[in-house]
Formats: structure tokens, C-alpha cells, sequence
């Protein structure tokens, strides 16, 4: 059997960190003495053969949770386990809120991306438009043409677009017709 495993080898849940310095209501580093006065005034409260309240397995719980408290701090060995532990969970903690500064600063930058890139999305984008309005020239163009066409077609059919008939012709001719002023 494996620490820390169950028989079928799966890892067994840890128990959830308890200071015992908080549990005894003291502060961290007190003497021996101060851990056992603080264990006999608080254990006299629930110990399970004097308590008397509405809950009984509430103040058992209570009262192994500062027995554990007492046995730890009373053992040098167990003591400076403990402290390590507390050490590396404040070293920890100070890592987090350290690098919590700059994980807001890399969200606040993504949001801001992400809020540009939605934009951008349902906005033309300087390129599109440039598109869109090479688009409407040529369409216009294309119009412009299709209309000149229309205009030489129907010249061609009046008579005054005749491509045998010299170009000095033409204008005497269409005001001979009455479309045009005579030359002056």
C-alpha cells in the first residue's frame, strides 16, 4: 500500500489545510506553553464529556481539530513540518497576487482585442471599402459606357453618325433637318 493511496492505487483526497496557530487562536511562533494554555482553555469548552450545547458531533469535531492543533505544535519536528508548509502556502500566495497584476493587464488586453476584432467585423474595414467604392466607379463607368453606347447607336440610326458622310457633312446635314442651328 502506497502513502497517500487507496488499495485500488487511486490517490486518496487530501484534507483541507487547517492552521493549527488560528485553530488555538494563537499567534505563530508562541512557546509551548502558550499552545498548551490555549489548547486547555479551548478544549475545556467542547470536550465531548462536559459539553452541553445543541451540537455534540459539531464540538467532537472541534475538539479533535484542536487536539491535532496541541500535538503538532508541541513536536519540534511536527512543528517545523507545519511551518514549512505555511511558509510555502504564503510564498505561494504572494507568487499569485504577484502575478495577478499581470494576468488583469493580459485579460484587459485580450478584451480590448476582442472587442476591436468584433468591431472590425461589423465594420467595413479600410480595405473593404476601398473595394466597395472601386466597385461603384467601375459600375458607373460601366453605366457611363452602356449609355454612350446607346447614344452612337442612336446617332447611327438619325443619319448623323454616318461613318461614308465626310464630318464637316454632318452638321450641315442634321441642319438641314432642322436638329441643329445652321453655321454661323
Amino acid at each position: 500500500l502506497t502513502p497517500g493511496k487507496h488499495a485500488q492505487g487511486t490517490p486518496m483526497p487530501s484534507a483541507p489545510f487547517e492552521d493549527y496557530y488560528e485553530v488555538l487562536g494563537l499567534q505563530r511562533g508562541a512557546s509551548k506553553a502558550e499552545v498548551s494554555r490555549a489548547y486547555r482553555k479551548l478544549s475545556l469548552e467542547v470536550h465531548p464529556d462536559r459539553y452541553k450545547g445543541p451540537d455534540p458531533d459539531g464540538a467532537v469535531a472541534r475538539f479533535l481539530k484542536l487536539t491535532q492543533a496541541k500535538e503538532v505544535l508541541e513536536d519540534d519536528k511536527a512543528r517545523a513540518a507545519f511551518d514549512a508548509v505555511v511558509d510555502a502556502k504564503a510564498a505561494h500566495r504572494a507568487r499569485q497576487e504577484a502575478q495577478e497584476g499581470g494576468r488583469r493587464k493580459m485579460r484587459e488586453e485580450l478584451e480590448a482585442r476582442e472587442a476591436a476584432a468584433k468591431a472590425a467585423k461589423f465594420a467595413p474595414s479600410a480595405a473593404a471599402a476601398a473595394a466597395k467604392e472601386e466597385r461603384e466607379r467601375e459600375s458607373a463607368e460601366a453605366a457611363a459606357r452602356a449609355e454612350l453606347q446607346r447614344e452612337i447607336e442612336r446617332l447611327r440610326r438619325t443619319g448623323r453618325l454616318d461613318p461614308t458622310r465626310p464630318a464637316a457633312a454632318a452638321p450641315a446635314a442634321a441642319a438641314a433637318r432642322g436638329s441643329l442651328p445652321p453655321p454661323t
